[in-house]
């Protein structure tokens, strides 16, 4: 039996009208905190509103695997649906007069879309909005690791061609959904003026709040239930992840010492354990990476927003503090900088090989 999930049907349908509304042409970039119920507001409420009104919808996980080029999986996740609909693309080839070898050749370059080879995103696209008579909405979950590539920077590129062309008279319309964990980096993607998607609405997405709690206290199957007030509270602390309470709803449950009078002190004994035990284990990875890498991180922790990571000063900050962990003489190297990268999430693409 699957998880009871926590549903935001209102929420979930005012962002996608705006989505498929002419105000969302542009793109909508929707930034909230990682795992605050980001993804599932995605998955289970708004792609199904999408769905249900007729939009063709792809959806791509940038941090479903970091091993991966982002740029791969967001054209990978396009020929895979393009794959799916292969056969209404061909009923509508032939429709349209095209013989069957033409036909294979469309299969051969489904194949081949992405960037430098085979089929162009924006045409093929344009050839599944043509066949589908829908509307094509594509949904980037954690789109700013996007530009930590070269490769993820030039798809963006790409599918702004395919939006300009898709949103013409000619075909039936395309739309980009792109979430961020970060709003910062997310930012980055519709105020840099490089960017593809310049100026495209960037919106704060709505935290749980009070509904959810209460959903989770009706889902709760322990004898005693805590209160609304120490939920509150304790999901505040908590940072409004839900992982984090339902993790300590569960542990009470299991508890043979719970009374009315302590439920409350023992939920927020348990919860503080959580947090302390997740901050402990965060530190442990910090504390593993080699010198080098601990003085970047510990150089962007210092620097906070004004963190300029190619600046000469900058990069003598690396070096000052590296001198600090090891005696041994140290340069900085790209990779360097990268492997730093899963702590921070950094959206920036280095043309370097050596900093220093």
């Amino acid at each position: 039996m699957s998880a009871p999930i926590f549903h935001r049907h209102k929420l979930a349908e005012t962002i996608a009208k705006r989505t498929l509304s002419p105000r969302g042409a542009s793109g909508v970039f929707i930034s909230a905190p990682r795992r605050t119920g980001k993804s599932t507001l995605i998955t289970e409420d708004i792609i199904p509103f999408l769905k249900t009104a007729g939009a063709e919808v792809i959806y791509v996980d940038l941090w479903a695997d970091r091993s991966r080029d982002p740029g791969d999986l967001i054209s990978e996740a396009i020929r895979e649906h393009l794959q799916k609909q292969e056969g209404v693309i061909l009923r509508w080839a032939r429709r349209g007069g095209v013989d069957k070898v033409s036909v294979a050749g469309i299969q051969l370059n489904i194949d081949k879309v992405g960037i430098g080879t085979g089929k162009t995103i924006a045409k093929a696209l344009s050839e599944l909005s043509d066949a589908t008579k829908s509307m094509i909405v594509l949904v980037i979950d954690e789109a700013q690791h996007a530009i930590t590539t070269e490769a993820g920077a030039s798809v963006l590129f790409a599918l702004k061609a395919a939006r300009d062309q898709l949103n013409g008279s000619a075909h039936h319309g395309f739309r980009l959904i792109a979430t961020g964990s970060n709003r910062d980096k997310l930012s980055l993607l519709v105020q840099g003026k490089d960017q593809a998607f310049l100026n495209a609405a960037l919106l704060d997405l709505e935290l749980l709040g009070d509904d959810y709690l209460l959903w989770e206290i009706d889902q709760y199957d322990g004898d005693i239930k805590p209160s609304l007030k120490v939920l509150q509270t304790g999901f505040h602390a908590a940072g409004h992840k839900p992982e984090s309470l339902r993790k300590a709803l569960d542990d009470l449950a299991f508890r043979s010492d719970v009374t009315p009078e302590n439920v409350d002190i023992l939920f927020q004994s348990i919860l503080d354990k959580i947090m302390l035990d997740a901050k402990k284990g965060f530190m442990r990875q910090v504390n593993a990476l080699p010198p080098v890498q601990a003085a970047i991180l510990i150089v962007m922790a210092l620097t906070g927003s004004d963190f300029a990571p190619f600046r000469p000063h900058t990069i003598q900050n690396y070096l000052n503090t590296s001198a600090l962990l090891t005696d041994e003489e140290v340069k900085i190297l790209l990779a360097n900088v990268f492997d730093v990268i899963p702590y921070t999430g950094l959206p920036i693409i280095f043309n370097s090989n050596q900093l220093t």
